[in-house]
C-alpha cells in the first residue's frame, strides 16, 4: 500500500494547538470534507487500487443527481453544510457485487441517499426543530443497524449513535456536550486509530487476525504496537513522578534498593516472561507485552492499596483467578496487574449483573466448577475475545470491593467519561468511558494508558500522598471518586 499517494493532511488533524476553529457560523466544510476524502482515498488504496482511478467528482448531488430528491434537499441544507456534500466523496463500488459499496470505516458506511438524510421522526421525539437532524453517515452497529451519526444543523456538532436506543444519550443538546463534537473532532480521532494501527485495511479478500469479521477492507485489532509503546511512556512518567517525590522524601530510600533488586541503568521488567509462562498469560498479548517491557520501580504501591505485581512465580499465579481457566484460541484472559494489598483484599462477588459484562459474560462457557465467584480487588486487564466485536486487550477493569452512588439522594458521585454517574451498584465502572462519543459499542473498556495518565495528574497535583513505599493510602481512597473531588477520578471522553 503506497501510502506517498495520499495527500498530507498534517495541518488539519484536531490537535490542542490545532483546534476546531470557532470564527465560522457553520461547519468547517472544506476541512471536514478533506478528512473524509482521505480516509475514502486510504479505502481505496488499500484495496489495492490507484488513487487516479478513483472519482473525486462523485459527491452526493452528482451521485443522486438522478433523483429529484438530491436537489430538493439543498434548499433545506445550511450552506456550509450543502458545501460539504458538494465536496465529500461518495463511497464508491469496487467488490464484484455492483451493489457492494466501499465502506467508508468501521463504524460508518457512509453518506446515504436523499431518502435517508433527514432525521424526521428522531427530531419529532427529541423536540429538535423541523430539518435539524441529517444522517449524515448509516452506521456499523453490531446492536441492530439503527444507529446513525447525526449532523444537527443549528449547533453544527454531529454525534455518533450505535443503535436507536442511544439517542437518549444525546438530548437535549446543551446538556451533552460530551456527545456532540465537531465533525473535524470526530473524522481525527477515526484517522488517529489508523495511523496508531488499532485500525488497519487490507483487501477485503485477506483474511484479518483471528478470524475478526472485517468490514470490507476495515479490520479492528485486538491491540497494536503503537499502543504498547505509549502505555509504556505513560507508566514511565508515572513511576518517574513517584519516584521524583520520594526522592524529595526528608530520608528517602536508595533507588538501588533491595524492593527490586535492580537499578536504574538495569532495569528488570515488571514481570519476566518466565513468571507469565508459569500463569498461562498469552503470547502473543497486550499483558504480555506491557509487563515484560514496562521497568520495575524501586517502590511498592503504585496506587492507594494497589501493589505492584509479584516478581516470582508463585506469587504472580496466585494473584491470577482467571488466566489458568479453560479457554479457546481466541481468548486473551484478564489478568491481574496490580493486585490489592493484603489488607485490602476484601472479596469481591462476581455476579451477572454487577460485574463486567464481558468478564461475566465472557467466562460464562466455563463449568460452574471452574468459573470464580470471588475474586480480590486489583486493576486487571480486560478479557477478550480477539474474533468478537471490538476487541479491546488494552482495556482494563479496576475493581473494587465496594460499589458507587449508591445513595441518590447525593448531588455529587463518581462519573464516567460521559459525564454521566457510575450506575449504581457497580464495582467496576470507575474511570470508565460511559457513551462512546466517537464510535463504539457501550461494553468497550478504557485503555490503560489514560489511566496511568490520570494517576500521574493525581500524583502530580498532590491528590495523592508519597510516601517511602510510593503512593500511601488503601484502596477506600478511591471512594473519593463520589465526593467534590470527583474530577480527580474523571477521565475527559476519547475514542
Amino acid at each position: 500500500m503506497d501510502l506517498s499517494q495520499l495527500p498530507d493532511i498534517t495541518s488539519l488533524l484536531v490537535r490542542p494547538d490545532n483546534p476546531p476553529r470557532n470564527d465560522l457560523e457553520g461547519m468547517d466544510y472544506a476541512r471536514c470534507a478533506a478528512l473524509h476524502n482521505y480516509l475514502i482515498q486510504y479505502a481505496w488504496l488499500a484495496e489495492g487500487r490507484p488513487l487516479a482511478t478513483l472519482n473525486a467528482n462523485d459527491n452526493f448531488f452528482t451521485t443522486f443527481g438522478d433523483e429529484a430528491e438530491a436537489e430538493a434537499c439543498r434548499p433545506r441544507l445550511d450552506p456550509s453544510l450543502a458545501a460539504f456534500l458538494d465536496t465529500a466523496m461518495i463511497s464508491p463500488f469496487p467488490f464484484d457485487n455492483p451493489h457492494e459499496y466501499l465502506p467508508f470505516y468501521v463504524f460508518a458506511w457512509g453518506i446515504d441517499g436523499p431518502n435517508n438524510l433527514f432525521e424526521e421522526a428522531e427530531a419529532d421525539m427529541h423536540d429538535q426543530p423541523i430539518d435539524s437532524l441529517m444522517r449524515l453517515y448509516a452506521v456499523i452497529s453490531h446492536v441492530d443497524g439503527s444507529g446513525s451519526v447525526i449532523y444537527h444543523q443549528r449547533f453544527h456538532r454531529v454525534a455518533i449513535f450505535m443503535h436507536i436506543d442511544a439517542y437518549d444519550y444525546g438530548f437535549p443538546v446543551e446538556d451533552n456536550r460530551y456527545v456532540w463534537n465537531p465533525l473535524e473532532t470526530l473524522l481525527t480521532h477515526w484517522i488517529d486509530l489508523i495511523h496508531l494501527g488499532k485500525v488497519v485495511a487490507s483487501p477485503k479478500k485477506e483474511p484479518a487476525l483471528f478470524d475478526f469479521e472485517k468490514i470490507g477492507p476495515w479490520e479492528w485489532r485486538p491491540y497494536s504496537e503503537a499502543q504498547v509503546t505509549t502505555c509504556v511512556a505513560e507508566w514511565d512518567r508515572l513511576c518517574q513522578a513517584i519516584e521524583a517525590r520520594i526522592s524529595q522524601l526528608p530520608n528517602p530510600p536508595s533507588p538501588i534498593s533491595p524492593i527490586s533488586g535492580t537499578d536504574a541503568d538495569n532495569p528488570e521488567p515488571l514481570v519476566a516472561s518466565t513468571v507469565l509462562d508459569a500463569a498461562s498469560v498469552p503470547d502473543p498479548s497486550f499483558a504480555r507485552l506491557f509487563l515484560t517491557r514496562a521497568r520495575r520501580p524501586w517502590f511498592h504501591y503504585i496506587a492507594p492499596g494497589l501493589l505492584l505485581p509479584r516478581a516470582d512465580s508463585a506469587g504472580f499465579v496466585a494473584a491470577q483467578p482467571f488466566s489458568v481457566l479453560p479457554r479457546s484460541e481466541y481468548t486473551a484472559p484478564p489478568v491481574c496487574l496490580f493486585p490489592a494489598d493484603t489488607g485490602d483484599q476484601r472479596p469481591i462477588q462476581l455476579t451477572r449483573t454487577t460485574s463486567p459484562w464481558l468478564l461475566s459474560d465472557f467466562y460464562s462457557t466455563c463449568t460452574k466448577t471452574c468459573t470464580p465467584s470471588r475474586v480480590s480487588a486489583g486493576l486487571y486487564t480486560e478479557a477478550v475475545e480477539r474474533n468478537g466485536d471490538e476487541p479491546t486487550e488494552e482495556g482494563f477493569r479496576l475493581l473494587l470491593p465496594f460499589t458507587f452512588n449508591d445513595d441518590w439522594s447525593r448531588k455529587v458521585g463518581a462519573r464516567k467519561s460521559d459525564g454521566q454517574f457510575v450506575d449504581r451498584g457497580r464495582f467496576s465502572e470507575l474511570f470508565q468511558h460511559g457513551f462512546k462519543p466517537f464510535g463504539g459499542d457501550y461494553y468497550r473498556p478504557q485503555r490503560l494508558e489514560r489511566l496511568l495518565d490520570c494517576w500521574r495528574k493525581l500524583v502530580e497535583k498532590g491528590v495523592w500522598s508519597i510516601g517511602p513505599e510510593g503512593v500511601e493510602g488503601t484502596i477506600d481512597t478511591f471512594r473519593d471518586a463520589e465526593s467534590d473531588r470527583w474530577e480527580d477520578y474523571y477521565i475527559p471522553p476519547t475514542w
